[in-house]
Protein backbone atom coordinates (compact mmCIF):
# COMPACT_ATOMS: atom_id res chain seq x y z
CA UNK A 1 0.00 0.00 0.00
CA UNK A 2 1.45 3.38 -0.99
CA UNK A 3 0.84 6.79 0.69
CA UNK A 4 2.56 9.94 0.71
CA UNK A 5 4.53 11.57 3.91
CA UNK A 6 1.11 14.22 4.10
CA UNK A 7 -0.83 11.22 5.13
CA UNK A 8 0.90 9.61 7.39
CA UNK A 9 1.52 12.72 8.97
CA UNK A 10 -2.21 13.62 9.04
CA UNK A 11 -2.79 10.06 10.30
CA UNK A 12 -0.21 10.72 13.34
CA UNK A 13 -1.90 13.87 14.19
CA UNK A 14 -5.38 12.61 13.73
CA UNK A 15 -4.06 9.75 16.40
CA UNK A 16 -2.52 12.29 18.65
CA UNK A 17 -5.78 14.32 18.80
CA UNK A 18 -7.39 11.68 19.72
CA UNK A 19 -5.28 10.57 23.10
CA UNK A 20 -4.88 14.21 23.59
CA UNK A 21 -8.99 14.05 24.32
CA UNK A 22 -8.70 10.76 25.83
CA UNK A 23 -5.58 12.75 28.78
CA UNK A 24 -8.28 15.29 29.14
CA UNK A 25 -10.95 13.03 30.17
CA UNK A 26 -8.39 11.24 32.70
CA UNK A 27 -7.58 14.24 34.42
CA UNK A 28 -11.13 15.74 34.11
CA UNK A 29 -11.58 12.26 36.06
CA UNK A 30 -9.21 12.74 38.67
CA UNK A 31 -10.52 16.21 39.47
CA UNK A 32 -14.26 14.74 39.69
CA UNK A 33 -12.78 11.82 42.12
CA UNK A 34 -10.21 14.10 44.28
CA UNK A 35 -12.84 16.75 45.46
CA UNK A 36 -12.88 16.47 49.13
CA UNK A 37 -9.95 14.39 49.51
CA UNK A 38 -6.22 15.47 50.27
CA UNK A 39 -3.29 13.96 48.03
CA UNK A 40 -0.08 12.52 48.80
CA UNK A 41 3.09 14.42 47.87
CA UNK A 42 4.19 11.54 45.35
CA UNK A 43 0.37 11.10 44.10
CA UNK A 44 0.80 15.02 43.15
CA UNK A 45 3.82 14.62 41.14
CA UNK A 46 1.95 11.75 39.11
CA UNK A 47 -0.90 14.21 38.73
CA UNK A 48 1.92 17.24 38.07
CA UNK A 49 3.33 14.12 35.09
CA UNK A 50 -0.29 13.44 33.82
CA UNK A 51 -0.74 17.38 33.02
CA UNK A 52 2.91 17.20 31.68
CA UNK A 53 1.75 14.28 29.13
CA UNK A 54 -1.33 15.87 28.19
CA UNK A 55 0.16 19.30 27.13
CA UNK A 56 3.22 17.53 25.72
CA UNK A 57 0.47 15.12 23.33
CA UNK A 58 -1.19 18.64 22.30
CA UNK A 59 2.97 20.58 21.93
CA UNK A 60 3.48 17.88 19.43
CA UNK A 61 0.23 17.59 17.68
CA UNK A 62 0.87 21.34 17.17
CA UNK A 63 4.10 20.84 15.22
CA UNK A 64 3.18 18.00 13.00
CA UNK A 65 0.06 20.26 12.16
CA UNK A 66 2.55 22.88 11.39
CA UNK A 67 5.03 21.02 9.32
CA UNK A 68 2.39 19.67 7.48
CA UNK A 69 1.25 23.31 6.13
CA UNK A 70 5.14 23.48 5.18
CA UNK A 71 6.57 22.10 2.28
CA UNK A 72 8.80 19.93 3.45
CA UNK A 73 9.33 17.60 0.60
CA UNK A 74 11.77 19.89 -0.80
CA UNK A 75 15.22 19.78 0.16
CA UNK A 76 15.54 23.73 -1.23
CA UNK A 77 13.15 25.21 1.18
CA UNK A 78 14.31 25.64 4.48
CA UNK A 79 12.24 26.14 7.50
CA UNK A 80 12.56 27.46 10.66
CA UNK A 81 11.78 27.03 14.07
CA UNK A 82 9.16 29.89 14.58
CA UNK A 83 7.31 28.16 11.88
CA UNK A 84 7.36 24.83 13.54
CA UNK A 85 6.88 25.70 17.18
CA UNK A 86 3.94 28.35 16.01
CA UNK A 87 1.37 28.32 18.68
CA UNK A 88 3.22 25.59 20.63
CA UNK A 89 2.43 26.76 24.21
CA UNK A 90 4.66 24.38 26.51
CA UNK A 91 7.82 25.72 27.21
CA UNK A 92 10.13 22.74 27.76
CA UNK A 93 9.10 21.64 23.97
CA UNK A 94 10.33 25.08 22.85
CA UNK A 95 13.25 24.66 24.83
CA UNK A 96 14.17 21.02 23.39
CA UNK A 97 13.74 22.42 20.42
CA UNK A 98 16.28 25.40 20.72
CA UNK A 99 18.62 23.75 22.49
CA UNK A 100 17.94 25.46 25.71
CA UNK A 101 16.82 22.27 27.91
CA UNK A 102 18.16 19.10 28.55
CA UNK A 103 15.98 18.02 30.86
CA UNK A 104 13.52 15.29 28.99
CA UNK A 105 10.66 16.29 31.99
CA UNK A 106 9.82 18.87 34.59
CA UNK A 107 6.69 20.23 36.46
CA UNK A 108 4.36 21.79 33.94
CA UNK A 109 1.85 23.61 35.53
CA UNK A 110 -0.25 23.44 38.92
CA UNK A 111 -3.32 21.56 38.57
CA UNK A 112 -6.54 22.78 40.13
CA UNK A 113 -9.08 20.26 42.07
CA UNK A 114 -11.56 21.95 41.95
Amino acid sequence: MNTNPHEVLSNIVQQLIITHGDLLSVQAAVERSALGNAFHESEIANLQKLDHATQFVDAITTILRNLMTLSLWDENVAITLDEVLNDVCLGSIHGLFLGKEKESHSPAGEMDFF
